[in-house]
């Protein structure tokens, strides 16, 4: 455990990290403790269904499970959506502790892992900072300027990601984001037949609109409002 690269995390007021996946993964997901597996753990597993978001794992980490610090990477979540299956559109954030950021073993990376086959993956403080940057080149050459409005808990390239080794426990999840209404009523109702603990459910549209508009509000310090559902009231 680094308990620099945690006092950094809180000082930041860093409070979780975000995995997107289909939602059919997340009844899997909720009955298992074994919680979100990496790609690997998933071949192992002769009881594992989950279908990986990305399976050529460009970035070289398949033990590895994807993620990004206080909001969903909107860039490469609309590209995951759109490569989807049409006959399963739903997608779901889930938000994870942040206790993963200080744990041994974690990668970190200031960019997308997958650019350069993941060259650009690290651990440790150094690697922590780097996300934070005053200056980052990301993708197609984009330069990304931290400014004086920038909060502190977003990273400077808005795809930097977390890399956590192995799975993310059932218990290490706080809650999981969804598009609508809606969608919540679904992912609550098929939770409750198959009489998984329900994680608490947030109406987030901003998560799942065109990745501008949210990275505008969250580079201007206005994160988007995430409404708890309550079964049976208004969200």
């Amino acid at each position: 455990m680094s308990a620099l690269i945690r006092a950094k995390v809180t000082a930041r007021g860093i409070s979780r990290l975000c995995h997107f996946t289909p939602s059919r993964n997340l009844m899997h997901i909720a009955t298992d403790p074994n919680g979100i597996l990496s790609t690997v753990r998933l071949q192992q597993d002769e009881k594992a269904i989950l279908n990986p978001t990305d399976l050529t794992r460009y970035d070289g980490y398949p033990n590895h499970v994807c993620c990004s610090i206080q909001y969903p990477n909107a860039w490469y979540f609309k590209k995951a959506r759109n490569n989807g299956e049409i006959l399963f559109s739903d997608w779901v954030v889930v938000l994870i502790k942040p206790d993963h950021l200080w744990a041994s073993g974690t990668k970190f990376c200031e960019r997308n892992a997958a650019a350069n086959r993941g060259s650009g993956v690290a651990e440790g403080e150094t690697a922590f900072d780097s996300m934070f940057k005053d200056r980052v080149v990301g993708a197609y050459s984009n330069v990304y300027v931290r400014t004086g409005s920038h909060p502190a808990w977003l990273t400077t390239d808005e795809q930097a990601e977390v890399l956590i080794p192995d799975r993310v426990a059932l218990e290490d999840i706080l809650g999981v984001a969804v598009a609508n209404d809606a969608q919540a009523r679904r992912e609550d109702a098929r939770l409750t037949q198959l009489q998984a603990d329900v994680p608490p459910l947030f109406v987030v549209p901003e998560f799942f609109d065109e990745p501008r508009r949210l990275s505008e509000l969250l580079r201007t310090g206005r994160p988007p409002a995430e409404t708890p559902f309550v079964l049976g009231g208004a969200s």
